[in-house]
């Protein structure tokens, strides 16, 4: 009886847990979303809404990368306190992040003229083979 109780709390508490998770996750995109969107909107710039995107999105995710690189590596090697190796961590993530960010936005940028020349040249040449 009691390891039937453990075990039907267990499975709530995991439950609980993800859903909670999921919710983070669900808040934190909006977040970025909402703060693209407004800084768009206050600079009168889609490509500053774009930059703010991917620079958030960058920093975001490679502070969770680095964090969980660093302390790994502190596992093994045992460098430093786990304060320590979070703080360290959550500061490469943001320079880091911040950095891949700027260049994401620059090559998709370049990106976007490269295609933009290609399809006006595409098509000219097209209106001129149709005359």
């Amino acid at each position: 009886m009691g390891a039937l109780f453990f075990l039907i709390a267990l499975i709530i508490g995991v439950v609980i847990c993800l859903i909670v998770i999921a919710i983070l996750i669900g808040l934190i995109g909006v977040g970025i979303i909402s703060t693209s969107v407004l800084t768009g909107l206050y600079q009168r710039s889609i490509g500053k809404g774009f930059k703010t995107f991917f620079v958030l999105s960058s920093i975001l995710g490679s502070t969770i990368v680095s964090v969980v690189f660093f302390w790994f590596i502190n596992t093994i090697k045992n460098w430093w306190s786990t304060d320590l190796v979070i703080v360290a961590g959550i500061g490469s993530g943001i320079i880091s992040g911040w950095l891949l960010g700027l260049l994401l936005f620059v090559t998709l940028r370049k990106m976007m003229e490269f295609i933009k020349t290609k399809y006006e040249s595409k098509k000219g040449s097209i209106k001129s083979w149709l005359s």
